[in-house]
């Protein structure tokens, strides 16, 4: 930890996401390999948000975000958002679904140009994050993260931060997207997409599920015993800057991603139990990553971390898929259980990392969560036990 003196406790989980709302029914449907694509898409149900009311209903961004900030805050036990806790939010679409539409046809000359300007004004990124201030009356310190799709992880960092330099006793970290057709036409015009469940770390895999959702993680610095799911003990951010849209080829800014948060940490490569990868099922993302954890923890041979990612059946929702995946590593950390790569079915052999074949039933000291985004934002952090002293 980056203070000793200053704990980082996480307190409260809260997502939604294609496989259900709530954390059990993310949790529940990985372990029942209960994909949820359509066309390789996965889409929060309609039904998941049929109690919302209609200004909710009419802002999807804001109607995930306020599932998984309400369902955290009630396991933390924070009646409100008071102004003593910070406000983190991390996303790359925003309030996308208010413009995209409009943006398309005022680009054929379809729409005029005051009412475009009224749609764009939606536009900007941190428009997210004074929808939600809004909604919860929230007046404290806020911070939106946009940094693609390490922007969840980077988030948590930043509040890790607030809370040890003692700019907030307590933080929470949201990271929301929606799918859109502007979404979803890039990365297709990129040739990302997989028409069927992606297969992370696979010889056969063709690619990624673009998805949707919102993570929810509420953080204390005094939080008491009985509410401490994990500690944050590091984490590290690197930008190697080598392609807009490609990893550098052998990982080079994941390595010393991982290598930061195991130093802010204080531990060695042999703590770490399991690493829950970025691991999209994108041919050069995955063998990357893998060349990057194969250095930095010593290959596939007994003694090294299990190697994991769970994308095959929530899919990859961008900015906020750390948060998700943050959501669901506690969880299972929580459980004793460490997940194994949904999709999997003959690992590539250019990647030598120790893949759990099954779920494995294990005590968790400590895991490490990767997120890897265009342009070269790499990030990682470790979860520690709550029982697990810190070094």
């Amino acid at each position: 930890m980056s203070d000793s003196q200053t704990p980082v406790w996480i307190t409260g989980l809260g997502s939604i996401s294609c496989l259900g709302r709530g954390r059990e029914a993310m949790y529940d449907g990985v372990l029942k390999d209960a994909a949820a694509f359509d066309s390789g898409l996965g889409r929060v149900r309609g039904s998941d948000l049929a109690d919302l009311d209609a200004e909710l209903k009419n802002n999807r961004a804001l109607a995930l975000s306020t599932v998984a900030i309400d369902e955290a805050m009630k396991q933390a036990g924070w009646p409100r958002l008071t102004d003593d806790i910070g406000l983190i939010v991390a996303t790359t679409t925003g309030l996308i679904l208010k413009w995209d539409h409009e943006y398309s046809d005022f680009a054929r000359a379809k729409l005029g140009v005051q009412e475009f300007r009224q749609s764009f004004a939606n536009q900007p990124l941190g428009e997210l994050g004074s929808a939600i201030r809004g909604h919860y009356g929230h007046t404290g310190p806020l911070s939106v993260v946009t940094s693609a799709c390490s922007a969840s992880l980077q988030a948590l960092g930043l509040a890790s931060m607030w809370l040890t330099q003692k700019r907030v006793q307590r933080c929470l970290v949201v990271g929301v997207e929606v799918l859109s057709d502007l979404t979803s036409d890039g990365f297709r015009s990129l040739q990302l997409l997989s028409p069927g469940p992606a297969k992370p770390f696979d010889q056969n895999r063709g690619g990624i599920n673009l998805s949707e959702g919102a993570g929810a993680l509420c953080l204390d610095s005094q939080a008491p015993h009985g509410r401490r799911l994990a500690r944050v003990s590091g984490f590290g951010f690197t930008s190697d800057g080598y392609h807009m849209t490609g990893p550098h080829p052998e990982g080079d800014g994941c390595y010393r991603a991982m290598q930061q948060t195991l130093k802010m940490a204080g531990l060695k490569p042999t703590d770490i139990d399991w690493i829950h990868a970025h691991g999209t099922g994108s041919q050069q993302n995955d063998l990357s990553e893998g060349l990057a954890i194969a250095r930095l923890f010593g290959g596939a041979g007994e003694g090294s971390p299990w190697v994991s990612s769970t994308k095959g059946l929530h899919g990859h929702a961008l900015g906020a898929a750390g948060a998700l995946e943050s959501v669901l590593v506690v969880d299972a950390m929580g459980r004793d259980r460490v997940l194994k790569t949904r999709g999997l079915e003959s690992p590539d052999a250019k990647i030598p990392v120790r893949h759990p074949r099954a779920d494995v039933s294990m005590k968790i000291r400590h895991v490490l969560k990767n997120t890897l985004g265009f342009g070269g934002a790499n990030a990682s952090i470790v979860f520690s036990h709550p029982g697990e002293s810190a070094p």
